[in-house]
């Protein structure tokens, strides 16, 4: 037996995962993933969102990655 089957049926996809391969959290993680991602598409955001998005993640590493790196040192 395969540890996934996917079915296709008229309007939706079937998936069958064996339960030895993934426990319940994980594959609840991952269909909350996909719900997350199927959102974000949806969304129809511009092109320079990605853009601030990695400003933000900069800003974030900047004001951080002294504390992450050693983390030790007291502010």
């Amino acid at each position: 037996m395969k540890s996934i089957l996917v079915d296709t049926l008229e309007d939706r996809f079937v998936v069958s995962i064996d339960k030895k391969m993934i426990n319940k959290d994980q594959l609840l993680q991952f269909v909350d993933n996909l719900r997350i991602e199927f959102m974000a598409n949806q969304a129809n955001f511009e092109a320079d969102i990605e853009i601030v998005g990695e400003e933000l993640k900069q800003g974030w590493w900047d004001k951080n990655k002294e504390r992450l790196i050693n983390p030790t040192s007291v502010d």
